[in-house]
């Protein structure tokens, strides 16, 4: 037979569970009380007295009184012995096992003088036992699956309760990631506004030139309007690159939310380059880029990649001597990653120091030169985008970054 909605079966099944629920809820909401003010105390006891009372309906003269629908359980002992199990369960609910294990024991004794006395039947201390022993197993039964979701449902809250603390910890940690990053970008700025003042110094100066140039032929009356006019056009160029390496160290310094999209890693290098490539000048070092063309995108935030740049393009400027060089590859591997090389002319790398690289806080550089969290971040920045990077160092010849990093890993762009 086949309900709408499921089968017959099923339908009964939700039922038994959903009454099987409620009933473990209730028992669970239970709160000891004094037995005087528990009313299921009295209720209990008011069933155990009224079939007690049918129990022995015939020795004590009352099975005339009693109705005929209700005089079978007056006749047919075994079916009224059944009826007992209504205040056993009823107390291992709401007691548990000490109300289970007395309601059981109170179900003995009640048998017990009809059984020694009173009983027709042969065998029937034997019989009052055979019910005796399921009546305190259910109990037993009973009060362990109430037990057991209670405990169930204590680790429930308490995984709960764990998982909150985790978001918490999550949230804690990401915050504390994004102000490492911060840190760090301050760190770089820090190490390169000795070559930026200089970069800026010169085309400022090259302006000031130029207008005392045209304040002294305004004075002489020799300034001629194409003369004044170049002049003009160069003092602007000068102006206009200032303002764009100024430009360049706000965006890079300026605090930014994590922001996915097609990225150009080329562009990044570039970018990266536009910071760090005046430290380069000023150590007379040759920054090579040999930067492969058409080039998948990656799926990436741009400012992050551009900081891991920065970090290890600096690094390696600052680990390259005089007349060194430091060179910036970007490539595409057979196993569709898109690599980016940054390589060194520098002293090197131990082999002690080469595994803790990426510890937080480590470095070999001089006071000052930095605080051990450039590459540290670095690599999280990375593994953040599913990459990875990978580092060879041969002492005295030159260290060698790489960077590798899934391309169109947007889930827009999946076939």
């Amino acid at each position: 037979m086949v309900w709408r909605g499921g089968t017959l079966y099923g339908r009964v099944l939700g039922s038994v569970d959903r009454i099987e629920a409620r009933v473990v809820d209730w028992a669970l909401r239970q709160r000891p009380k004094p037995l005087h003010r528990n009313p299921h105390f009295w209720a209990i006891a008011a069933l155990f007295v009224v079939l007690s009372v049918l129990y022995y309906a015939q020795q004590l003269g009352l099975a005339r009184y009693i109705p005929s629908c209700t005089g079978l359980f007056t006749t047919v002992h075994d079916l009224h012995r059944g009826l007992f199990f209504i205040p056993i369960i009823y107390a291992s609910l709401a007691f548990r096992m000490p109300g289970g294990a007395v309601a059981s024991l109170l179900f003995l004794l009640v048998m017990l003088p009809r059984a020694l006395t009173f009983s027709p039947y042969p065998h029937s201390m034997e019989r009052a036992i055979v019910f005796f022993v399921p009546a305190t197993l259910i109990s037993m039964l009973i009060t362990s699956l109430i037990e057991r979701v209670k405990r169930a449902r204590a680790a429930q809250a308490q995984l709960a309760d764990l998982h909150d603390e985790l978001a918490e910890s999550i949230v804690r940690l990401q915050e504390s990631e994004e102000q490492l990053i911060q840190a760090e970008k301050l760190s770089s700025l820090g190490q390169m506004a000795a070559s930026i003042a200089h970069e800026i110094n010169n085309p400022l100066a090259g302006v000031l030139v130029y207008t005392q140039l045209i304040a002294k032929k305004l004075t002489r009356g020799t300034l001629d309007t194409g003369v004044a006019l170049d002049y003009l056009a160069k003092m602007a160029r000068e102006v206009d690159r200032s303002a764009r390496i100024i430009r360049n160290l706000l965006d890079f310094a300026r605090p930014s939310e994590l922001t996915l999209g097609d990225v150009d890693i080329n562009q990044v290098i570039e970018d990266a380059l536009a910071l760090v490539g005046h430290r380069a000048t000023l150590g007379r070092i040759e920054v090579v880029q040999e930067l492969h063309r058409d080039l998948p995108k990656v799926y990436a935030d741009y400012d992050q990649l551009r900081q891991v740049m920065v970090n290890l393009t600096l690094n390696a400027i600052q680990a390259t001597p005089i007349k060194g060089c430091v060179t910036l590859r970007t490539r595409v591997t057979a196993d569709n990653l898109l690599q980016v090389i940054v390589e060194d002319t520098g002293h090197g790398i131990s082999d002690e120091n080469l595994r803790k690289l990426f510890t937080p806080f480590f470095t070999t550089k001089e006071k000052g030169e930095g605080v051990g969290l450039g590459l540290a971040v670095a690599k999280g920045i990375i593994e953040k985008h599913a990459g990875f990077i990978d580092v060879e160092s041969v002492k005295g010849e030159g260290t060698t970054f790489i960077v590798s990093l899934p391309f169109q890993i947007n889930p827009d762009q999946a076939v």
